[in-house]
């Protein structure tokens, strides 16, 4: 079973995924007024930024090529379809930041275990335009 899917990249046992960090901001605008406090106006939703940490341990469950895709689709800088593991879609996201740490190194000088963060941003859905483009990633 999946416990998330990034655009192409499935997170399941091999690219586990342990750990999700949501932040949801909203956004005023100031308005000064003499004599008193400011009186603040909502604007709507703030960036939504997500945080998804995982592990790879590639000695033991083999190695899927999810880090090669998430490195393509960062590369890409396209809007993504983010789907919780229960099929929830959460929306567009575009990936600011990938992180990989390597642990106990192997002769070959890849980590016994990788560690991996993906910094995310959520976006509007894409123009038709560019779902050609997000598409070309699932090859």
């Amino acid at each position: 079973m999946a416990m998330m899917a990034l655009g192409p990249v499935v997170f399941s046992l091999v690219t586990n995924l342990h750990e999700t960090e949501y932040t949801y901001d909203a956004e005023f605008a100031e308005h000064q007024v003499v004599g008193a406090g400011p009186i603040y106006e909502a604007t709507g939703d703030g960036e939504t930024p997500f945080t998804l940490s995982g592990k790879i341990m590639p000695e033991h469950l083999g190695v899927d090529g999810s880090l090669a895709a998430l490195e393509a689709a960062k590369s890409a800088q396209l809007p993504l379809p983010l789907m919780r593991g229960d099929y929830f879609p959460v929306g567009f996201v575009l990936i600011k930041r990938l992180r990989q740490r390597h642990n106990e190194l192997n002769e070959g000088a890849l980590g016994r275990e990788i560690h991996f963060t993906v910094d995310l941003l959520r976006v509007g859905a894409p123009s038709l335009s560019i779902a050609s483009q997000v598409l070309g990633l699932f090859r």
